[in-house]
C-alpha cells in the first residue's frame, strides 16, 4: 500500500520560543534540585541538624525521580502533556515554598520528596515534548536546547543562590525559586499549545500500545548503558577535589578553577551535541561513549604534569556536556512516536540510578581502596557502556525497518503538539 511521508517543518521561530520555554522550566526545577548544595550549612544551623542530613536531602531525591519518573509518567498518559507539564511545575512551586516554611528537617524531608516527584514527572515528558516539534532530522538540536536548562542551573541558578542566601538566608531563596517556577508555568501556558486530548502523540490504527511496543526493549537497553556510563563518571567526579590534590598534585586553591575549566569545556559539549547527533544519528552515542571511555581512562594519567591533567580535564567536561544530549537523542529516535512518554521516563530513572550508584560505588572506593582507584575502575565502567551501545547500534542497524507506527516514523504535523 501506498503511504505518503509527511515531515514536521523545520525549525520556526515558535518551535524556538516552544523549545527555550521548555528549557526555562528544566532550569527552575533543577536549580531546586540542587540548591541544598549551595545552603546546606545555613540549612544546617537553622534547622539543628548535622550537614550529611542536610546532604541526603539530595540523595533522597535522586531516589524518589528513579522510582516515581515512570508510573507518574503511566499514569497521566492519557492527559494533555502540557497540562501534565504545567502541573508539576505548579506542584514543584507549592512544594518549595512548603520547604521554605518548613519548621523542621521532616517536613522539610517531605517536601523535597514531592517535589522530586513532580520533578520526574516533568523531565519525562519534556525532552519527548521537545522531540514531537521537530522534524526528526532537528531531535538532536531540540534537546540539546532543552538540556541548556539544567546546564545553566547549574552553572548560573545553584551560585545565585548560594550568594543569595548569604544575604537574605535560605528560606527567601527557596521562595524566590517558587516563584521562578509560577513565572515557569506562565510561560508554559503563554507559549505551548494545548494540542490534542490524549497526552501521549496519537499514532495510526493498527499500531502497537505504549506498553507492548517492541522500541522498548531497545530503549531499555540503550538507558541501562547510558546509565553505566554516568556510574562511571561520577565515580570520579563525585571526587574530583582527591584527584586534583592527591593525583595531579595540584594546590587545594586550584579546585575552584579546574571546576570553572569543566563547567566551560561541558558547555562546548553541549553546543556540538546537537549537530553531531543529527549528522550521525547512529553512530553518535556509540562513538560518543568510546571517547568518554577513553577520556576516563586518561584520568590515570593525570600526575604526568599539571598541564595534560588540564588537558584531560578539559576533554573530559567536554564529554560530559556532550553525553547526555547525545543520548537522550538517540533514545528519542530508537522509541517509537507512541513509546517516547514511557521512553522518556525510563531515561529519567535510569540517570537517576546511575547518579546514585556512581556516587555511592565512588565513595566505597574511595574508603577501601584509595583514590587512585576510581579512575581504573571508572574506565572500566564506561568501557563495558561503550562496547554494549556499539553491539546495539550494529544491531539495530541490521534489523528491518520499523512498520508504520511502530517504530520511529516521524510524527506528521497533525500527530505533535506544536507551538502556537
Amino acid at each position: 500500500m501506498t503511504q505518503t511521508t509527511t515531515h514536521v517543518p523545520d525549525m520556526t521561530r515558535k518551535t524556538w520560543a516552544a523549545l527555550l520555554t521548555l528549557a526555562g522550566a528544566g532550569f527552575a526545577t533543577v536549580t531546586i534540585e540542587l540548591l541544598p548544595a549551595g545552603l546546606l550549612p545555613s540549612m544546617a544551623h537553622d534547622l539543628g541538624v548535622s550537614r550529611g542530613r542536610i546532604g541526603l536531602l539530595v540523595t533522597a531525591w535522586a531516589l524518589t525521580v528513579a522510582a516515581l519518573s515512570l508510573p507518574l509518567e503511566r499514569l497521566t498518559r492519557r492527559l494533555p502533556r502540557r497540562g501534565v507539564m504545567l502541573g508539576a511545575v505548579l506542584v514543584s512551586a507549592g512544594a518549595a515554598l512548603l520547604a521554605a516554611t518548613a519548621p523542621a528537617y521532616g517536613p522539610l524531608v517531605v517536601a523535597r520528596v514531592v517535589a522530586a516527584g513532580a520533578h520526574g514527572l516533568l523531565w519525562a515528558l519534556l525532552v519527548p515534548y521537545a522531540a514531537s516539534l521537530v522534524d526528526e532530522r532537528h531531535i538532536g538540536k531540540a534537546v540539546s536546547v532543552v538540556l541548556v536548562g539544567p546546564t545553566a542551573a547549574g552553572v548560573v541558578g545553584v551560585p545565585l543562590g548560594t550568594a543569595a542566601a548569604e544575604l537574605v538566608g535560605w528560606r527567601a531563596v527557596l521562595v524566590g525559586a517558587g516563584v521562578l517556577l509560577v513565572v515557569a508555568s506562565l510561560a508554559l501556558v503563554t507559549v505551548l499549545s494545548p494540542g490534542a486530548a490524549p497526552g501521549k502523540i496519537p499514532v495510526p490504527a493498527g499500531a502497537v500500545p505504549a506498553g507492548r511496543d517492541r522500541s522498548l526493549v531497545r530503549v531499555t537497553v540503550t538507558a541501562t548503558l547510558g546509565a553505566l556510563v554516568l556510574v562511571g563518571h561520577f565515580q570520579v567526579f563525585t571526587y574530583v577535589g582527591p584527584l586534583v590534590t592527591r593525583v595531579a598534585g595540584m594546590d587545594s586553591a586550584a579546585l575552584g578553577g579546574v571546576l570553572a575549566l569543566f563547567g566551560a569545556t561541558g558547555a562546548l559539549g553541549l553546543a556540538i551535541a546537537g549537530p553531531l547527533s543529527d549528522r550521525f544519528p547512529t553512530a553518535a552515542l556509540p562513538g560518543t561513549a568510546i571517547a568518554f571511555a577513553i577520556t576516563v581512562l586518561a584520568i590515570t594519567a593525570l600526575d604526568t604534569s599539571t598541564a595534560v591533567a588540564l588537558v584531560v580535564v578539559g576533554v573530559w567536561g567536554t564529554m560530559i556536556g556532550l553525553f547526555p544530549p547525545v543520548f537522550q537523542s538517540t533514545v528519542m529516535r530508537i522509541a517509537s512516536p507512541a513509546a517516547r512518554g514511557a521512553a522518556g521516563a525510563v531515561v529519567v530513572t535510569a540517570l537517576n540510578l546511575g547518579i546514585a550508584a556512581g556516587a555511592a560505588s565512588g565513595a566505597w572506593l574511595l574508603e577501601n581502596r584509595g583514590v587512585d582507584a576510581l579512575a581504573p575502575v571508572a574506565a572500566l565502567a564506561v568501557g563495558v557502556a561503550a562496547t554494549g551501545l556499539v553491539i546495539s547500534a550494529a544491531r539495530g542497524a541490521r534489523s528491518p525497518a520499523p512498520r508504520r507506527g511502530d517504530g520511529g516514523r516521524p510524527p506528521a504535523p497533525q500527530e505533535a503538539e506544536a507551538p502556537r
